[in-house]
């Protein structure tokens, strides 16, 4: 197969090396391919060798990275999904599968252009593992294996085909989502990351500092747990809503088998493959402050909540909380909350869009 991914990020390069060890032809498509080795490796946290693979090549070149490719998935982060649709549609074709991974961020209507030519889009509910780089172009850290991917399509009708089009190159199950919304609509960043920051954060003004740099996981706070069970039941309450098989929405409690916040707390504060990772602050002679370039704040604000208060208004369904932490946001990023997701379409264009009818 022809793979070509675009992303030379942690997720990219554990891609790009898995799959070219299975035999595959992987271009990657990144803005520094002389900083790229030929063999890639995906090692454990432990140093542990799993797999390394050799690339076609790396290059910043689009039509030589997508014009013949099988299957092109993108692994930017959403502030860029704009710009690299923009950039791949001279050279796409019908007969092209093109993935997202994940596949939140607005990326349907970023790419919705590509989508028009034809190909079939699909993405998955949640990354494939949880990566860290360990060399920038060289070598990545694979840190938690998903159990399993949960594919959702446009047209939808293809979620059953592309993966089984794709298992072959993952070690997991991969299986079918009714629809891409109900893979969009997974509540993972838009409403984790939004809660804990909005927990964190919602009594910052410019000139406080705070003393330390928080670990953005092990530290979550009650607070933070109740924040994000209150939007994921939102979130429940929007695809209720909405008429499309939504089911694969998993509620916090189900996902996580808890009832309360405390409870909730100490389960995300537990899990071993988000260990390590601190939250979204820059360091100053005082202490730290929020890093607002971060892409917790560009994007998973503007392209990621506000998107589901998009389809809440739409459907009329009253959110609160999440109402709360995008005014809150409004107040502290002002121009780039002008950018955040705006939905022009009337229910009946919704629905039609994403079962491709």
């Amino acid at each position: 197969m022809k793979i070509t991914i675009v992303g030379g990020g942690n997720l990219g390069t554990l891609m790009a090396a898995s799959f070219a060890s299975k035999g595959n032809e992987v271009i990657l498509q990144t803005s520094n391919p002389e900083k790229f080795c030929k063999v890639l490796e995906v090692y454990t946290n432990d140093e542990e060798l799993v797999c390394k693979g050799e690339i076609v090549k790396a290059t910043n070149d689009w039509k030589e990275s997508i014009l013949n490719a099988d299957l092109i998935w993108i692994v930017v982060p959403p502030q860029l999904f704009e710009k690299t649709a923009q950039a791949m549609e001279p050279y796409v074709n019908d007969r092209q599968i093109v993935g997202m991974a994940p596949g939140a961020g607005a990326a349907e209507f970023a790419f919705e252009s590509i989508i028009n030519k034809g190909v079939k889009f699909f993405g998955l509910a949640r990354v494939p593992s949880i990566v860290r780089l360990k060399e920038y172009g060289k070598s990545a850290y694979m840190l938690g294996p998903a159990p399993e991917l949960v594919i959702g399509s446009i047209p939808a009708k293809e979620s059953k085909n592309i993966s089984e089009y794709i298992q072959p190159l993952f070690d997991m199950v991969c299986r079918p989502a009714a629809n891409y919304l109900a893979v969009a609509f997974t509540p993972s960043n838009p409403v984790l990351h939004t809660s804990r920051i909005y927990a964190m954060f919602k009594d910052y003004v410019p000139g406080n500092n705070y003393p330390e740099n928080e670990l953005f996981y092990e530290a979550w706070t009650i607070d933070g747990a109740e924040i994000l069970l209150n939007c994921s039941d939102e979130l429940q309450q929007i695809c209720k809503a909405i008429p499309m098989d939504m089911r694969e929405v998993e509620s916090m409690q189900s996902r996580h088998n808890i009832r309360t916040p405390e409870e909730l707390a100490k389960r995300i504060c537990s899990l071993d493959r988000l260990k390590g990772l601190y939250s979204p602050v820059i360091k100053n002679e005082k202490g730290y402050v929020p890093d607002f370039n971060s892409r917790y704040f560009v994007s998973d604000f503007p392209l990621g909540i506000k998107i589901m208060i998009e389809v809440a208004r739409l459907f009329e369904v009253p959110t609160p909380t999440m109402d709360t932490i995008w005014s809150w946001y409004k107040k502290i990023q002002p121009e780039q909350a002008k950018n955040g997701f705006k939905l022009n379409l009337t229910q009946e264009e919704f629905i039609r869009f994403y079962m491709g009818v």
